[in-house]
């Protein structure tokens, strides 16, 4: 497998520093002016949660079925 390529001109857009209120780049993990670190999940645990809202959906769905059935 080829090594990605980074472009590091590429514009990730801008978000609102929490602490300070400063925009700082998309792809930055903390701030320049007050070093707020940006919070990061892990890619496993995002996937953990994304199957977690699932099963949930899926459960609250069954649930609606079920009801409409009787």
């Amino acid at each position: 497998m080829p090594p990605m390529r980074i472009d590091a001109q590429r514009d990730f857009g801008r978000r609102e520093c929490p602490s300070c209120a400063c925009e700082v780049a998309a792809n930055h993990n903390r701030c320049p002016i007050c070093g707020y670190e940006f919070p990061v999940a892990p890619p496993a645990r995002r996937g953990l949660l994304a199957l977690i809202a699932l099963i949930l959906l899926a459960l609250i769905l069954l649930g609606y079925l079920r009801i409409a059935a009787l």
